[in-house]
């Protein structure tokens, strides 16, 4: 892959949300692994419930918030390393 100028490449980072999910009652609703420790005042056991981390960006064009599983469906998608994704600027 041929290396492209830095002014042309945008570096935006992954932004991780863990949420809680009851896996007995489906009518439960998720919470942040956050509110639920301010609900219930400890921490989601293993056997109950399920903890599942989002990852969102804000993207480049609109800033409005987009998984990062949905990036390579952006036709400027350059790629992703550790905690950030890159995308090639609109000229």
């Amino acid at each position: 892959m041929a290396l492209l100028p830095a002014e042309i490449v945008i570096r935006v980072p992954i932004r991780r949300i863990p949420v809680v999910v009851d896996t007995k009652d489906p009518l439960a609703p998720e919470l942040s692994l956050e509110d639920f420790r301010t609900v219930f005042r400890a921490d989601p056991d293993g056997v109950r419930y399920r903890l599942i981390n989002v990852e969102l960006i804000t993207s480049p064009d609109d800033q409005q918030p987009m998984l990062v599983s949905e990036c390579a469906r952006y036709s400027r998608f350059l790629r992703r390393e550790s905690d950030s994704v890159y995308f090639r600027r609109e000229a």
